[in-house]
Parts: C-alpha cells; sequence; structure tokens
C-alpha cells in the first residue's frame, strides 16, 4: 500500500518559503527564522526531502557557460494520442538541450525550453532532432530575450 505523505504544517512551509528566499542560508540561519532549533529542522528538512516537497539542485546561468540562446518551443503533434505522445516525450528527454518539457493543454501539446550557444546551433538541433520525429505537425519558436523575474519554486 503507497505511503500517503504527512500534510505541510505552517512550519514546513515557512521552511519553504525561506529557501525560495535564500537558498544560502546556514542551518543555524534557516533554524532561526523559522523559529526552530537545530535538530527539529534538520528532521523536518529530511521529512521534506524524503517527501519530495524540497529537492536539491544547482542551478546554471547558462549565459556564464556559454549557452547565450533560451528558446521556449511550442510542439504541436499530428495526433495526441498517448503512444504519440509518449514516443516524443522519450526522445526529447535525450536531447540535452531541452531544460523542460511541459505537456499543455490549448493551441499546442508541449512547451519546450531549450538552452543552446547560439542560432547556429539552434538551427542544428532544429533540423537534425526535430525534424526527424515524424509526430510533429508545427514547431514555434519563441527566442527569450529576458528575465525579469525567475523564480524556480511557490508554496501557498
Amino acid at each position: 500500500m503507497p505511503v500517503t505523505p504527512e500534510p505541510l504544517d505552517s512550519t514546513d512551509r515557512r521552511i519553504l518559503r525561506l529557501l525560495i528566499e535564500d537558498g544560502d542560508l546556514s542551518n543555524n540561519e534557516l533554524a532561526a527564522r523559522a523559529g526552530l532549533t537545530a535538530a527539529p529542522l534538520s528532521r523536518r528538512l529530511a521529512r521534506l526531502v524524503a517527501a519530495g516537497a524540497l529537492r536539491r539542485t544547482v542551478i546554471v546561468d547558462p549565459k556564464v557557460v556559454g549557452l547565450g540562446l533560451q528558446v521556449f518551443l511550442e510542439v504541436t503533434l499530428e495526433r495526441t494520442a498517448p503512444q504519440v505522445g509518449d514516443r516524443f516525450v522519450e526522445r526529447v528527454l535525450r536531447m540535452p538541450e531541452v531544460l523542460e518539457c511541459h505537456a499543455v493543454a490549448g493551441e499546442f501539446d508541449f512547451l519546450l525550453k531549450i538552452s543552446v550557444r547560439d542560432v547556429a546551433d539552434y538551427k542544428r538541433l532544429l533540423w537534425s532532432e526535430f525534424e526527424s520525429i515524424p509526430e510533429i505537425k508545427t514547431l514555434r519558436s519563441m527566442v527569450l530575450l529576458d528575465t525579469p523575474k525567475f523564480q524556480t519554486s511557490a508554496v501557498p
């Protein structure tokens, strides 16, 4: 029988909000701001990680590492049958340039966030990878000009 995770209480949510605001807080600073001592904070953090509510990750600035072009790509498939979508997702998962893949409802089927060196690199990706996927009906690109707000999470 699957284990149901414990619901988040107000302290858990406060911890998550504090980490969203400043992920560089030391455990002592985080404990103080959350109104806890170090031991209870450590137990809560371990529980939040185990429950999947908190994921540890590294965010790399793409421009600093030579990936100067970010693109959102709208993908419409020929058909929306589950096996068609699954095959598309399998292909996309093997593309390191695709940072995010979202199945969406609306005028298109998937929204991808892509990070590449430049326009020539994006053209290579489109022509060598996406053009070889027969299930694709249309592609529509939107070049990312700027990101005035960047936030990876939200907590109600």
